[in-house]
């Protein structure tokens, strides 16, 4: 058994207190621990009762920082668990903080994919390729992700590819049409669009043929 010896604020952090046990060890934990369990100085508390505490407020911490990281933006479910596990959290501990933010609808990786997708079309001229890719390394299943990527049309995609090789006609203006060609195509694989979508995006220019 451990006696608490003094439960004090810590400076860093209004709603954590330390608490210092009459065998010099000591164990932070939320205020709100603190009046659950009802512990105050003098009181004695055994081993389990700890490793308890300190589970709870591991839990609780977890869930607070995902919040905070979900503040940014939002996760992907492998987003979180790899920000969580760098944190330091066990994977039970993890593993709970998932199920909670999955029940509150913060964490939702189909709705993670159709904003990712979203965002990706109205800002950032790139093809359905890339951003798959960006998708797997995200941790988003295949089937989700084709789910999402299949809602963008073929019009679309080459929309998006014109407007990309409107940009690159600039860089490559000096070129001969052949080569020029050649380099915006170049530069359109490398941004994820298909053989088809750079045909038809380069046709567009009205700098040279493609070969079928």
């Amino acid at each position: 058994m451990k006696r608490i010896v003094t439960i004090e604020r810590q400076k860093r952090s209004k709603n954590r207190y330390t608490l210092h046990f009459d065998d010099g060890e000591w164990l932070g934990l939320f205020d709100e621990l603190i009046i659950r369990h009802g512990l105050k100085e003098g009181i004695e508390v055994d081993s389990e009762k700890l490793a308890q505490l300190a589970r709870e407020d591991d839990a609780k911490k977890a869930l607070e920082m995902a919040l905070r990281y979900l503040g940014y933006r939002s996760r992907s479910q492998k987003e979180m668990i790899t920000y969580l596990e760098g944190k330091g959290f066990d994977g039970d501990v993890i593993d709970e903080t998932i199920d909670k933010l999955k029940g509150y609808g913060y964490i939702d990786d189909s709705a993670f994919a159709r904003d990712w997708v979203a965002g990706r079309m109205a800002s950032k001229p790139m093809g359905k390729a890339m951003i798959k890719r960006e998708l797997i390394y995200k941790g988003v299943e295949d089937e989700v992700i084709e789910e999402h990527l299949g809602r963008i049309t073929q019009d679309q995609e080459e929309d998006r590819a014109y407007a990309l090789a409107l940009k690159y006609v600039k860089r490559y203006r000096n070129l001969e049409p052949r080569e020029q060609m050649h380099k915006i195509g170049a530069a359109l694989a490398r941004r994820g669009f298909d053989w088809e979508t750079i045909k038809g995006a380069v046709r567009r220019l009205n700098i040279g043929e493609i070969d079928e």
